[in-house]
Order: C-alpha cells, then structure tokens, then sequence
C-alpha cells in the first residue's frame, strides 16, 4: 500500500469545506430540495429560530447532519483524510459539535495549558483494563491537537494489539515494531491523516515486545522526530497484561489514565497510578470514561477523577459493577 503526501489534495479539502450557507450545503449533498430549504426559511424567520433548529422542527434533518454539516462549514468536520478513510465509530472526527466532542475540546485546552510552559507535548494513554475507551481517546485527542495548529503524530505503542490502524482503515503497514526493530527508517512509516497530523501504526507483530519497546529506543524516536511535530500522542498495551506501557510511560514523562464507568475498578485504576509512577512518570490525572456501547467508544462523562491533581480517590475499592 502506498501512502502520499497529497498536497494538492489538502488544498482541496480545505476549501471545499467551508460553505457559507448550510442550506446552500444541504442541498449540495442533495439531502434538502430547494422547496424544503424555502420552507425553514419561511420557519427561521416565524419562530426565529437558527437554520438547523428550524430544519429540525420540520423533520427534514437530524442532530446528526446538521452537526456534521456544521463541522464542514467551520473547517474541521467530516472530511476525507489524506490516507485511508475514519471509521464511522470515530465520533469526534465525524460529529465535531456533539457534547462529547466538546469535553474532549476541554480536555485538549487542559493539556494546553499544563503543557503551556514546554516545547513539546509528549503524553501516553494507559488504561489498566482493555476496553476502557483508550485507543480511540488517543485517537480523538491526537485529532483535535492537530485541529488547533498543533503538528502531531499519533503513535500505537501498542505492539501485541494495536489497532489503530484499522480506525483509519489503512490496512496492515509497517509501523513502529518495524522502525524500532530496524528495517525501516521513522520517516519511511508515517502517514500523513491530515493536516497537521500524522500516524505511526504499530506495524507487524513482533515476537518480544517489551524488548523491543526498551528504553532509549521510543526517546530516541521522538527525538529524531522532534523538528517535524509539536505534539506525541501515544497508545499502549493494557498495563495490568504486560510491563509494556510502563516501559513506554518511562520513556515519555507523562501519562494519561484511562477508567471507564462501571469497568474500571479502583484497585485496578491505583496499581496502575502506581506502576507508572515507579517507572518515573508523571501522571497528570484520569479520564473517567462512560461507556453504553461496551465498545470502547462511548460517550466522554464530565466528570474527571483527579484532572491534574495526581490523586485517585479512596474510598470504595471498586466502581459500581465488578466487571473489569
């Protein structure tokens, strides 16, 4: 599979995003006539109502295309990418203006400013459980640092089960086991998503991962990286299986946990603290994650479990189902 630098591409996708009607873009997408479009005119200016609120009054449109349409007309909505094409379970990518796009907006405004005072934002996900949303939170987050500017490469650290490369669909590359075993230069396996943002997939399985993954070997790659992206956003192996993430952890400086509602037990959530801390990392709080899909893609809650306060709540020694 070849993967290229589309440059003439960008330009086109830039442009062509940003509409300025929506009903000019609806009837585009050929998903409104010009009489239902004259009709929610006649409705906005009755009730005075915005155009998508008017729209949904009427029942020709859903929350979800006016949201996706929304996202198109300001620049950084439901798009092509430059290689392979988002899933449709990558919501923020998609719906740009849901609620959960929104926490995950503040949580990128939180790492801004804890960052604020350093050249480089290096941060990995872990989550001590699998299925605890973390990949594609490490996903959402790489996107929306990419969509403020912020020139990013999304690595999956994550060699035993990585997938990452299925969320954008690009097939099986060479990755990371690939650059860190040495059969492949760094710059010869980044794709290029879109602007500003770039992925490294785990590549092919390798047989010793955590030997592979032993330090100085990610530091070095950031560092050979370090002109070229102003933000690393890296995905790992579930903690509590394997020694992998702290290993990656150690090499990054600073960590994100990952804990979703009625999974994630809090025994768990504390070893895992613990583990990264003793590996020298710093861990600048937790995602409290709630899931209603069991697929690891649900909705991001409000509520944050020690958001950069490096403490976990005691108390109960599990959430509120024992599943995990």
């Amino acid at each position: 599979m070849i993967f290229q630098e589309k440059e003439t591409e960008k330009t086109d996708h830039s442009s062509s995003a940003k509409v300025g009607r929506l009903g000019d873009l609806f009837l585009q997408k050929g998903l409104l006539t010009e009489s239902q479009v004259e009709l929610i005119a006649a409705e906005q200016r009755q009730k005075k109502l915005r155009f998508g609120d008017a729209a949904l009054n009427l029942g020709f449109l859903s929350q979800i295309q006016i949201d996706s349409a929304l996202g198109e007309q300001f620049g950084f909505g439901s798009k092509d990418l430059i290689n392979g094409k988002a899933d449709s379970g990558l919501r923020f990518f998609h719906y740009p203006f849901s609620k959960e796009a929104e926490e995950i907006r503040r949580l990128r405004s939180e790492l801004l400013l804890k960052f604020s005072s350093q050249d480089k934002i290096k941060i990995a996900l872990v989550s001590a459980s699998p299925q605890e949303g973390k990949s594609y939170m490490a996903a959402s987050l790489a996107i929306a640092l990419s969509q403020v500017g912020r020139r990013t490469l999304l690595i999956d650290a994550d060699l035993r089960s990585g997938n990452l490369h299925n969320l954008f669909s690009l097939g099986n590359p060479d990755g990371l086991s690939s650059v860190l075993a040495g059969r492949i230069a760094a710059q010869n396996a980044l794709i290029p998503l879109m602007d500003n943002l770039h992925i490294l997939p785990s590549g092919p399985r390798p047989p010793n991962p955590l030997e592979i993954l032993r330090a100085p070997r990610i530091r070095e790659l950031l560092a050979s990286c370090d002109n070229q992206f102003d933000a690393f956003v890296l995905d790992t192996y579930t903690s509590s299986l394997a020694s992998d993430a702290q290993m990656v952890a150690h090499q990054v400086g600073s960590v994100l946990l990952m804990a979703m509602k009625d999974v994630t037990l809090l025994s768990d959530l504390r070893e895992a603290k613990s583990d990264m801390q003793a590996a020298g990392a710093e861990v600048i709080g937790t995602i409290f994650n709630e899931n209603s899909s069991g697929d690891g893609t649900g909705r991001l809650s409000r509520k944050w479990l020690s958001w950069v306060k490096k403490r976990l709540p005691y108390g109960s020694k599990r959430t509120a189902s024992s599943r995990g």
